[in-house]
């Protein structure tokens, strides 16, 4: 639709055409003249036009409106993202809490009396189901029970979640291949993850790392890190790691798990560093 606000310039515009045409063809500097004043005129009126801003200056409004709004949803997934890891950073410590009440409150009424057994006196709860004396990282019973409601929590987040395993050996190749000392490696695995991620020593000495909020390809930046890194301070090691991811691959704690290992499995094919990412089927 025509804006009759535009009429003026557009008079304008028409009238100083006609006269640059007339210059042209009378070659009379005086229509030359008239033609430019009447361009003049036209641009001024045009500009001053509301919502007729120049070009550039639209692009940049529209550029900085765009930006605003990248700006805008940043700050509501960082806000998000920051709500998440509290929430598992707590959901952890109640946990934590819950086993150790737990387990302090499971003492048979009468016990029989035995002799003590010989040796040091335990130090600590016993059997210390939550964290590995030696590293410090949490123990498989307690990655075991805390994993199952970690993906119940993603599931209600509709947040990716990665489960990998880690294993980091020496003289690979060698008959007499074995793990080194497993602090070190713990220390190397727990420096570069959010205070949200978890790592656990399993039974079998491999370390089971947790990504919250973590796809695959997050989780494959933050295992090659791990990579270098155990490469650079423990010279002679071999690292192999598998892993698999919520809701890619696996649709729980079992899944997870198993898939991880069979990614294990797989590195552990190769004699060198190695991280394999499951190709099973969340339906297999």
């Amino acid at each position: 639709m025509f804006d009759r606000r535009a009429l003026p310039g557009t008079i304008a515009g028409a009238l100083g055409l006609g006269f640059a045409i007339a210059a042209i063809i009378t070659q009379q500097a005086a229509l030359v003249i008239v033609a430019g004043v009447l361009t003049a005129i036209c641009i001024v009126l045009v500009l001053a036009l509301p919502n007729r801003a120049p070009v550039r200056y639209k692009e940049r409004r529209d550029l900085q409106e765009e930006a605003d709004k990248l700006a805008r949803e940043n700050d509501q997934m960082a806000a998000r993202a920051a709500k998440f890891e509290a929430e598992a950073i707590a959901a952890r410590e109640k946990l934590a809490t819950a086993m150790l009440a737990e387990r302090s409150t499971a003492v048979p009424a009468e016990t029989p009396a035995t002799p003590a057994p010989a040796g040091p006196t335990p130090t600590g709860p016993r059997g210390d189901d939550i964290t590995d004396p030696e590293t410090g990282v949490f123990t498989q019973v307690f990655f075991d029970a805390s994993l199952g409601k970690r993906i119940s929590a993603a599931r209600r987040g509709l947040r990716p979640l990665t489960v990998a395993m880690v294993e980091v050996v020496e003289r690979v190749g060698e008959p007499d291949v074995a793990q080194p000392a497993a602090k070190p490696v713990a220390e190397i695995l727990t420096d570069p993850l959010r205070e949200a991620d978890a790592v656990a020593r399993m039974d079998s000495g491999v370390f089971a790392v947790l990504l919250e909020d973590t796809p695959e390809n997050g989780a494959i930046w933050t295992l090659e890190r791990i990579r270098r890194k155990i490469s650079e301070d423990l010279p002679g090691c071999t690292v192999r790691a598998g892993m698999s991811c919520y809701p890619a691959y696996a649709f729980d704690a079992d899944q997870l798990v198993g898939q991880s290992l069979t990614a294990l499995d797989a590195a552990r094919e190769w004699r060198q560093d190695r991280i394999e990412v499951t190709t099973a089927s969340p339906e297999d």
